[in-house]
């Protein structure tokens, strides 16, 4: 399914913020925002952890909300050096979220996310509580794109 899975696989692992675009079913546009994640070999994890937020119920969350209504999703992951466009690059993933939430059937899920992030982001282990959810992406495509000054002989 994914060509390049090492060179996509360290992406994901070594990058530690990406943006998340859902959709707004209210006017059928995209709602952006950045996220926190970790990667299990097969899905990208998103926490809806206890950092305030405007809404004291996480299903309130906009981004909750549209995955709801619309589980389509992208997620990217960029990478710009003003110094060196040699180092310009994106990982764009275009698949299908959905919420779990801790309860019996997906218990399982929520401790590796929680495990994961804890590794992942020194937050979750003394500052922030991961949150009774999280989001789950399956990937379904993926793009990437790297800078190059090569001339093509076209």
């Amino acid at each position: 399914m994914i060509e390049d899975r090492s060179e996509i696989v360290e992406t994901l692992n070594n990058s530690k913020i990406a943006r998340l675009a859902t959709v707004d079913p209210e006017n059928n546009q995209p709602y952006l925002v950045p996220v926190v994640f970790v990667f299990n070999g097969y899905n990208i994890f998103i926490p809806i952890d206890d950092k305030p937020k405007k809404t004291g119920n996480s299903n309130q969350l906009k981004r909750v909300k549209n995955i709801q209504k619309n589980p389509n999703i992208s997620f990217l992951i960029d990478t710009y050096d003003e110094e060196d466009w040699n180092n310009l690059s994106y990982l764009m993933i275009q698949g299908k979220a959905r919420i779990v939430v801790n309860r019996l059937k997906d218990i399982d899920t929520i401790k590796i996310a929680h495990y994961l992030l804890s590794e992942k982001y020194l937050q979750y282990k003394n500052l922030v509580g991961m949150g009774d959810s999280c989001i789950v992406i399956d990937i379904q495509k993926v793009i990437k794109w790297k800078y190059s000054n090569k001339k093509s002989n076209s």
